[in-house]
């Protein structure tokens, strides 16, 4: 309340009335009720520090809000130029592509073609060729698990001999 501008101004006006009826000559001759109206006058007065609060918060939201809108017109304005520089390279490629097509070129002028076909039937004989060493290496394995050929033979022909004695003997 001590803080308050009427309140100052009130207490003023009323230490200056003291001081004034105190000297007798000055309140014999001075009128105060101007004084009193023109104090009543102020203290009639609506106080403006509610609105003065209000504008303040309004001010407040108002520079938030300009602080917002600047951020985004600053993207904004990083997106044009984005789009500029994608419209730039978009229409002009940075890419020669001259080199690629003549060694593409010459690539094709070598026949591959025909070369890839040779290598497909010569392909399908070493497959059949692989297939007949994986046969024979397993037949020469299951010769190799049998008994010897040359004694087998011998047996053979022990009991062919035995057998032809015994048929001569009979």
């Amino acid at each position: 309340m001590e803080q308050h501008p009427l309140y100052r101004l009130y207490v003023e006006l009323n230490d200056k009335v003291n001081k004034m009826t105190d000297n007798s000559k000055l309140a014999e001759t001075c009128d105060l009720t101007d004084f009193i109206v023109r104090l009543k006058a102020l203290e009639t007065k609506p106080s403006y520090d509610s609105v003065i609060e209000g504008l303040t918060t309004k001010i407040n939201n108002l520079e938030a809000t300009n602080n917002e809108l600047k951020v985004k017109l600053e993207q904004l304005s990083k997106i044009d130029a984005l789009e500029s520089r994608i419209y730039v390279l978009e229409s002009e490629p940075k890419v020669n592509l001259d080199s690629i097509n003549e060694r593409l070129n010459v690539l094709e002028q070598n026949n591959l073609k025909t070369t890839l076909d040779d290598v497909a039937s010569r392909l399908s004989t070493v497959e059949t060729n692989t297939n007949v060493i994986g046969d024979v290496s397993y037949r020469v394995n299951e010769l190799e698990k049998k008994p010897d050929l040359t004694e087998r033979l011998s047996a053979i022909e022990q009991v062919v001999s035995k057998l032809s004695t015994t048929s001569t003997q009979q």
